[in-house]
């Protein structure tokens, strides 16, 4: 079937393959969390817990899709307060249920401390996914402490989505099957940006006759129509309830237009409605996303702040490829933990090459 469709493929001009069959994850579970992109990759990232957030610290394990990965382990250290002498910075070893893995390698002095640990090191901490481990970081001055709190639950995850359950490369169960019917690798999608118009040819206001076709037309694209709450807008000054906000809309190209509108507004982001729409303006309209940030010339992008200690961001982007917006990024940057402001470490769910 995958070589038909690569087949099918070639034979059609288009920006990107239909073929692309693996569909990105995320989970999480008390301390640890997970995300798999569309290329089969995972990337599992673990975090200290409240009882050492003036230490924060976090693990992030990697490992492709495919035969006989192997698991990378990195690590990243930092401090509350974003301050640490860098003579105290030195000589940190790493440890398991007490016993010295030995010093760890670090790239450079600023926090937070970046490091990758050595295959010893990384073997010790993964043959011990399934049972109450202690992963500790410290020298004479400094202790950084990983919670294994969902360790376990997140590897199996990791296990379970590349289809190494039972077999001999598998992180949690383990089996003596081998891995060739694991999942294989898939590219990154590949793209083509169209650029189109960076600024609306229209406005239309909410009291407007013509708004109102339009706006009507808009919600009924809304991904469940049980959904209560769909782009209600924004409270205004006069009102107690959430008033809709002014359409404006973009020339694409193919005699397409992108319509926008505020949806939303909380206290630490807002969200903004794409919707594909005929030049015409009649017809159905097509939901992009209800969480925009900005619109430039055929990309749509979206920047939301996570709740909890240090800014960490979830961000996703839509590019425009003369048919269809493409969904091209979903990535988050890891948990509110204090590591560092906007996160530290990059987990996707979708991996493109935009050209």
């Amino acid at each position: 079937m995958k070589k038909i469709l690569s087949i099918c493929c070639l034979a059609v001009i288009s920006s990107y393959c239909f073929a692309q069959d693996i569909k990105g994850i995320s989970f999480s579970h008390q301390e640890w969390e997970i995300y798999c992109s569309n290329t089969g990759t995972c990337r599992a990232a673990g975090y200290q817990n409240e009882d050492n957030g003036d230490n924060p610290a976090s693990i992030l394990v990697t490992r492709k899709a495919g035969l006989k990965q192997p698991v990378q382990v990195e690590f990243a250290l930092s401090d509350y307060e974003q301050s640490i002498p860098t003579n105290q910075l030195k000589n940190i070893h790493f440890y398991i249920n007490g016993k010295d893995l030995g010093l760890v390698a670090v790239d450079g002095t600023e926090l937070p401390i970046i490091g990758k640990l050595g295959s010893l090191q990384a073997n010790a901490l993964l043959q011990q996914s399934k049972q109450k481990t202690e992963i500790v970081f410290k020298n004479t001055q400094h202790e950084w402490k990983i919670s294994d709190a969902g360790m376990t639950a997140v590897l199996l995850k990791m296990d379970d989505f590349q289809k190494r359950i039972g077999t001999v490369g598998a992180l949690v169960k383990k089996g003596g099957a081998n891995e060739n019917q694991v999942l294989m690798p898939e590219p990154k999608l590949v793209v083509k940006r169209i650029k189109t118009a960076t600024k609306p040819y229209l406005t239309l206001q909410p009291k407007s006759k013509q708004y109102q076709a339009i706006y009507s037309s808009l919600m009924s694209a809304k991904p469940n129509l049980k959904e209560d709450g769909f782009c209600e807008g924004v409270y205004g000054g006069n009102s107690d309830g959430a008033e809709p906000q002014e359409i404006e809309i973009y020339k694409l190209t193919n005699k397409k237009v992108l319509a926008t509108t505020l949806c939303w507004r909380g206290a630490y982001n807002e969200g903004y409605g794409a919707w594909v729409l005929d030049e015409s303006l009649n017809g159905k309209a097509v939901l992009v996303t209800e969480s925009a940030s900005d619109f430039d010339s055929g990309l749509i992008s979206s920047a939301q702040k996570g709740r909890g200690i240090g800014d960490c961001w979830a961000s996703e982007e839509w590019v425009w490829d003369g048919q269809h917006f493409v969904h091209t990024k979903d990535m988050w940057t890891g948990m509110c933990k204090g590591l560092a402001a906007g996160g530290v470490w990059e987990l996707d769910r979708i991996e493109s090459v935009v050209k």
